[in-house]
Formats: structure tokens, C-alpha cells, sequence
């Protein structure tokens, strides 16, 4: 076990969340994972994730989602830290732009999302608990943070 275990797997994510594969994405999580996103949308297990995300994904999605099948994204994985025997905290920093809803792109955005990772029983790290935040337009961390 090993942080730059940790850091290929949230690579892996970050990977399949930019290629729009769902299956890729989905199955990083544990079955039993929890997803709060920056709307306050919480999501338990791996059904609801891959419903909403089914919907995020669509480039003709259900009336008052929006689409990113059009996204371009970054990340930087700024800190791993293994806080136990097979878990791992993980946080990113990531950049987003293309996303549209009703027919309008929205502003480029940038947050960052922190992830509980745990070890299943075939040894992979899988994501336990999701957390994504969105930075305000013009956000500037203050100097010295």
C-alpha cells in the first residue's frame, strides 16, 4: 500500500470522468460509496451515481440537467495521505469548461474534490466518499494559502 497507488487510481478516475466513460467511472467507486456534489446533491451507492452521471453524460439530458458531454477538464492532485491499514485521502484541484445547460454553455469553473479511498477484497482502491466543491467565478485563494 502506497500513496502513489493511490495517486494512479485517482488518475484512473479523473480519466474516465474526461472520456465520458461511465462504466470506467462508476466502477472506481465501492458499491456502498457516498457522492456529495456542489449543489448539495447526495448520492448513495453506485446505482445513484451512475443514474445522475448517465444524465450529466448525455448529450440530450432530462429537462434541468446539464449536459457535459462536451467538457474539457484538468486536474492536479495536490496532497495523498494514507490515514490508515487501506485508507487513503485524496484531494485535487481540477478546471472544467464546455458544460451547457438549456442550450447555453456555462462559465468555465474550477474547484477541488476530496476522496476517501478504500481497498476492496480484490485489492483495488476504490472510492468511498466524494466530495466536490466549486470555487465563485474570479476566486482567488488569499497569498499565503
Amino acid at each position: 500500500m502506497s500513496a502513489s497507488d493511490v495517486r494512479v487510481a485517482v488518475r484512473q478516475l479523473m480519466s474516465a470522468a474526461n472520456r465520458l466513460d461511465l462504466d470506467g467511472f462508476v466502477g472506481m467507486f465501492q458499491r456502498d460509496a457516498d457522492f456529495h456534489n456542489p449543489i448539495g446533491m447526495v448520492l448513495q451507492g453506485r446505482a445513484e451515481i451512475r443514474a445522475l452521471h448517465e444524465k450529466l453524460y448525455s448529450s440530450d439530458p432530462p429537462p434541468g440537467f446539464p449536459t457535459f458531454a462536451n467538457v474539457r477538464s484538468s486536474g492536479e492532485i495536490r496532497a495523498v495521505r494514507l490515514v490508515g491499514d487501506g485508507v487513503a485521502i485524496a484531494d485535487w484541484a481540477w478546471r472544467q469548461q464546455g458544460a451547457q445547460a438549456d442550450g447555453s454553455e456555462w462559465p468555465s469553473r474550477s474547484g477541488t474534490t476530496t476522496t476517501v479511498w478504500s481497498r476492496d477484497g480484490d485489492a483495488r482502491w476504490r472510492v468511498v466518499a466524494w466530495r466536490d466543491k466549486d470555487f465563485p467565478a474570479g476566486y482567488r485563494r488569499p497569498p499565503g494559502y
